[in-house]
């Protein structure tokens, strides 16, 4: 040094003697006392002692280690404050990205859950429609075995009529050999009659039959379909 009583050359030659270390321990989060980081954390010992301190004289050498210790420990003392400083908004950085990723997620979630219940309601009307069907093909069956007692009773009208023919004829017969018989036989042509409006009408029943076994077998193939669908987790449902 020059000239150890100029105060500004004094703070700046010790200035830039100071040599940091141990930064793990500056950085510390936790409190750590000011004597101990300008012991562990700086070369404050051994410029103290220094040849080049030791060879001065007091109040010279008292002076020169006092500033020795306040460049030591303000210097561990700013450079704790950025370190941490930097922590702390590096810190706030992963905060803010939290924070960001919890909202992205909640965000997903919200429409996961949209998808779920969305996909169960779906469910529950294809369910639904399916119940539907089984019980429109139920009331289907319930109609051919109402259509299949009609048949039956056609059956039974062709036999009657069959045998009314029959008789009508031997009346006929008779009638042509006994007038007396006329009236009887006007009766006969009358029920006659009564036999075909009865066979037009197991005409139209069996049409009807033939439509309902035709809609009963395409809900069957609707419902199978549906069922499919249902059980791979296919929710559209084509229209009808």
């Amino acid at each position: 040094m020059n000239d150890i009583s100029d105060s500004k050359e004094l703070f700046d030659y010790w200035h830039k003697r100071v040599r940091l270390k141990n930064a793990p321990l500056i950085s510390a989060p936790d409190h750590i006392p000011t004597q101990e980081l300008r012991h562990e954390c700086t070369n404050y010992d051994s410029l103290r002692v220094s040849n080049e301190v030791q060879i001065l004289e007091e109040p010279e050498r008292s002076q020169v280690i006092a500033v020795i210790k306040y460049q030591c420990t303000a210097q561990v003392l700013q450079r704790r404050s950025g370190l941490l400083r930097e922590k702390a908004n590096q810190l706030e950085d992963a905060c803010y990205e939290l924070e960001r990723e919890r909202s992205r997620l909640g965000r997903l979630i919200r429409q996961l859950q949209e998808k779920l219940f969305g996909k169960d309601s779906e469910i529950r009307r294809l369910e639904n429609r399916i119940l539907a069907l089984e019980a429109e093909n139920e009331a289907l069956r319930s109609d051919s075995a109402k259509d299949g007692a009609y048949k039956e009773l056609e059956k039974e009208f062709d036999k009657l009529q069959k045998k009314y023919e029959s008789e009508v004829k031997r009346r006929e017969e008779l009638g042509r050999n006994n007038q007396r018989l006329g009236g009887r036989v006007s009766h006969a042509k009358r029920n006659k009659e009564k036999l075909e409006r009865a066979r037009v009408e197991n005409k139209e029943l069996r049409n009807k039959l033939d439509r309902s076994i035709e809609q009963k077998e395409s809900l069957e193939e609707e419902l199978a379909r549906l069922r499919k669908q249902l059980k791979l987790g296919i929710i559209e449902v084509k229209p009808k």
